[in-house]
């Protein structure tokens, strides 16, 4: 019995924590009509803002997942955010001071925290 028990809990968890997909992930200047604008994964110091844009695939809704913004390996922000439907298009975005040049990267976790997606995009001079 604890045999079974135990391959329940392990099943369970690895159902629990593949609830939430990425299915496409992009870097934009802008987000418009729920759509990037301007995606690259190289960008000017004098950006501004960067978006990151998130269609994801959830089993269970509500839920949520966290983009989580790192400069080099320093966590720079964590943005919560809702997802209530199936198929979703989400997106946070990051001030970005031009001295910060170099690679940035944004992690996707699901509530539960674990690493479902990553993606980086570089600020530098040479960005066409």
């Amino acid at each position: 019995m604890r045999k079974v028990l135990a391959i329940f809990l392990i099943f369970v968890s690895f159902a629990v924590a593949q609830s939430v997909k990425v299915e496409d992930m992009q870097f934009a200047v802008a987000i418009q009509d729920r759509e990037p604008i301007g995606i690259s994964e190289r960008f000017p110091p004098d950006i501004g803002k960067i978006y990151c844009w998130t269609k994801v695939i959830a089993e269970k809704v509500p839920t949520k997942i966290y983009h989580v913004w790192y400069y080099g390996d320093k966590e720079m922000a964590r943005v919560e955010l809702g997802i209530t439907y199936h198929t979703f298009r989400t997106w946070s975005s990051k001030k970005i001071l031009p001295q910060w040049t170099g690679t940035w990267k944004v992690v996707v976790e699901d509530e539960e925290g674990n690493k479902i997606a990553e993606k980086s995009f570089e600020i530098t001079e040479n960005w066409q």
